[in-house]
């Protein structure tokens, strides 16, 4: 089972099972690596950490399946999530927040990006953020022609 599965994946898998050693339960891949041989199709996690991770192959021994439970947490040690009162604190509207962020003052002090930052934000050249000159404004002609019909 554990040799239809490729090296890439048994690799990913080596970190998981620190528990190995020389000995008849080992299975040498390809000439490089060493992985034991289990066979269950799962595998539960080492007892250090404590986790009921389990990790297991389904039966054509193609994916890698990992079960992680969520960890129970006391309920006397958990906080309540702290609510506005509706009383006191009437909720914002779009506008509020906007003006919020947009106000003058707000605006003041914040300095607006150099032609760099915009052409790496933007990915263009430095030359659209130029304004455009008097010369290049004269060759553009205020009439152009009109479609045939």
């Amino acid at each position: 089972m554990a040799a239809i599965l490729g090296q890439g994946i048994l690799s990913r898998l080596k970190c998981l099972c620190p528990r190995f050693s020389t000995g008849p339960n080992l299975l040498y891949v390809k000439g490089i690596s060493i992985y034991p041989i289990h066979a269950k199709s799962t595998f539960r996690g080492p007892a250090i950490d404590d986790s009921n991770v389990e990790i297991g192959v389904t039966s054509d021994g193609k994916t890698v399946v990992c079960y992680h439970p969520s960890v129970e947490f006391p309920y006397e040690l958990s906080q309540p999530i702290p609510r506005p009162d509706p009383l006191t604190n009437p909720p914002e509207t779009h506008d509020q927040v906007l003006k919020d962020r947009l106000s003058k003052e707000s605006l003041k002090n914040k300095q607006a990006p150099t032609i760099e930052e915009l052409s790496k934000m933007f990915y263009t050249t430095k030359h659209r953020w130029y304004p455009i000159g008097q010369y290049r404004m004269r060759r553009i002609s205020k009439n152009p022609p009109k479609d045939r019909k």
